[in-house]
């Protein structure tokens, strides 16, 4: 009876195994063909036009040409994609897709070592010790080390295997924006800026701000008192309580000492999209002077991964600082699964509408 108990183990630590690289195997077949994807909606986007560069998310390539960018992310993520969906592939296809992996493995350890010397300059302040670039580097090597090797070659049975890889992908689809929020939303980017926009949220009946936006408000205010920002762009519209979101930022902003000349109002910005519209139109009509091009946005960080979307998409490179939420604020989660969500449909609709 010991012998036999003995002898199972190690089947049944080898069937765990197996299962285990199964799992795996898929997981990075899953994340080469969303990657392929994504870099595909991007390249799409750019091509009809549009300024907003998503592959930025993952990698800067801003080094390369244009042209030559494109190029080479068109074939990456056709790689990628033909990996994903059909690894039992010929050598040349393996070598090439192995071979780029391991190129988008170098050039993430690249600006993951560029991202430590700007916050050992103090240029940068991280919330996570570690910047995203280091794990999309361990990713990509992984998915070399694995085309290079022929490990993920699906599962024997052909549905379970598209079964399996869907479920993966949906759930990388939703791992990449959380991690968005997680590393970049709550990277603080300030540094002297020519206005900050602060981002509306609920403001109650008696004109008190919720705790969401009293802390955007306080962070806002903060830059002002620092030096940083000579202007601040309270932009909010009309409330569920009948209150003008902005009027009642501005009302806040000048009780804590901010001169009322130097807050602005944007009354319109009911949404994401609108504040930035306003805030173009702001700049363009010299309310909120640019003269070094350069403007703060504030929020929470679960919120600006969609906020620098926004304003790239218009043609603006924006500085992010996330505001200090000092307690819990309970429906953070409902918001931040809103946010997943609201990241895709602005990213798919600006690149493919």
């Amino acid at each position: 009876m010991g012998e036999a108990s003995q002898g199972g183990l190690p089947s049944r630590l080898g069937a765990v195994r197996a299962k285990a690289g199964i799992v795996i195997g898929i997981a990075l077949r899953a994340a080469a063909l969303f990657a392929g994807v994504f870099l595909l909606i991007g390249v799409a986007g750019q091509a009809r036009g549009r300024t907003l560069d998503t592959s930025l998310w993952l990698l800067d390539l801003h080094a390369a040409a244009p042209g030559l960018r494109m190029a080479g992310l068109v074939v990456v993520a056709v790689l990628l994609v033909a990996w994903g969906v059909a690894p039992r592939a010929g050598r040349a296809r393996r070598v090439a897709t192995g071979v780029a992996s391991g190129l988008f493995a170098l050039l993430a350890v690249r600006d993951a070592i560029g991202f430590a010397s700007a916050v050992a300059a103090g240029g940068v302040q991280p919330f996570v010790p570690m910047p995203l670039s280091a794990l999309i580097a361990l990713l990509f090597a992984a998915l070399a080390a694995s085309v290079a090797s022929g490990w993920a070659r699906g599962l024997a049975s052909a549905w379970r295997d598209r079964l399996g890889l869907g479920v993966a992908v949906v759930a990388w689809a939703i791992l990449f924006p959380l991690a968005q929020m997680l590393f970049f939303g709550t990277t603080d980017y300030r540094r002297p800026a020519d206005a900050a926009v602060v981002f509306g949220a609920r403001v109650y009946a008696n004109g008190q701000p919720s705790e969401l936006l009293a802390n955007r408000i306080r962070t806002g205010v903060e830059l002002y008192r620092a030096g940083l920002v000579p202007m601040l762009v309270m932009s909010g519209g009309d409330g569920a309580d009948g209150v003008n979101e902005a009027v009642a930022m501005r009302a806040v902003a000048i009780a804590e000492g901010v001169p009322a000349g130097a807050v602005v109002i944007d009354g319109s910005g009911v949404n994401t999209e609108a504040s930035v519209a306003d805030v173009l139109r702001l700049v363009a009509d010299g309310s909120v002077p640019l003269p070094h091009g350069a403007l703060i946005t504030v929020s929470q960080a679960y919120h600006l991964p969609r906020v620098q979307l926004a304003f790239a998409a218009a043609g603006i490179d924006v500085l992010t600082v996330p505001a200090h939420d000092p307690k819990l604020i309970l429906e953070m989660p409902i918001l931040i699964g809103r946010e997943v969500l609201a990241f895709w449909a602005y990213d798919l609709r600006t690149c493919l509408l």
